[in-house]
């Protein structure tokens, strides 16, 4: 078994007052093949970064993105979502993915979204070996979602409208097997449209919401934010 990072880019107001490419010197180091996605300009900023490791990059603006249509819709939250580019952005993920297994550049099974400032590496390098342990990989389902809970507690399915941001148990790093995307990229897309403009539906909440309905495709590998790369090297 075999493992492709996706991930991806784009200058917007965020919520760590763009410190990104004061990260990137570890969070892009990781040695795994990688499907990078962004804009022209900033593709060559993350080549600098990315140096030899293997790296396909995919040219894509936010105004090409499956989930723009929702732009009116989304609304932002000054600490949770300082930007609708940002939710626009968390909400691609799983059509970004999808792109990367039709071209799969690098013939692997399974596919993880590794954000590009994944919190996991800031002020750490990580490990020079490459990831995944391929026996570590080898013990997941190929049939499940599979992912880290956001914070190490007791799953609560009662939702207060109004406080989806507060409230998430998928957290945003997760990873799957090739087989399994269409599926899921069609269930999140019934999700999605049930957009309110009176919520903060990052894709951490909706993927939550699908937790709730569908437990039996989730596989928790482990607790707490960032913590799924040092359960698979």
């Amino acid at each position: 078994m075999t493992l492709t990072c996706v991930s991806g880019y784009w200058s917007i107001k965020n919520k760590h007052d763009n410190k990104f490419e004061t990260w990137f010197n570890n969070t892009l180091k990781i040695n795994c093949p990688y499907v990078f996605f962004s804009d022209k300009e900033t593709i060559e900023i993350i080549k600098k970064y990315r140096g030899n490791l293997p790296t396909h990059y995919i040219e894509c603006d936010i105004k090409d993105f499956n989930t723009y249509k929702f732009k009116d819709v989304m609304v932002t939250h000054p600490v949770h979502c300082p930007s609708i580019e940002l939710n626009l952005i968390w909400n691609e993920k799983i059509f970004l993915i999808q792109k990367a297994i039709e071209l799969n550049p690098f013939k692997t099974e399974y596919f993880m979204w590794m954000d590009a400032g994944m919190s996991s590496f800031r002020n750490r390098m990580p490990p020079p070996i490459p990831f995944p342990n391929i026996k570590n990989l080898n013990n997941l389902p190929k049939d499940k979602f599979i992912y880290s809970s956001s914070h190490n507690f007791t799953y609560n399915e009662k939702f207060i409208k109004g406080q989806y941001h507060l409230h998430h148990h998928v957290s945003g790093t997760y990873l799957f097997h090739k087989n399994i995307i269409n599926k899921l990229v069609d269930i999140y897309k019934k999700y999605l449209n049930l957009i309110d403009e009176n919520d903060i539906w990052t894709d951490q909440v909706i993927w939550t919401l699908i937790y709730r309905d569908k437990k039996e495709l989730f596989y928790k590998l482990c607790d707490n934010y960032a913590t799924i790369p040092f359960y698979l090297y």
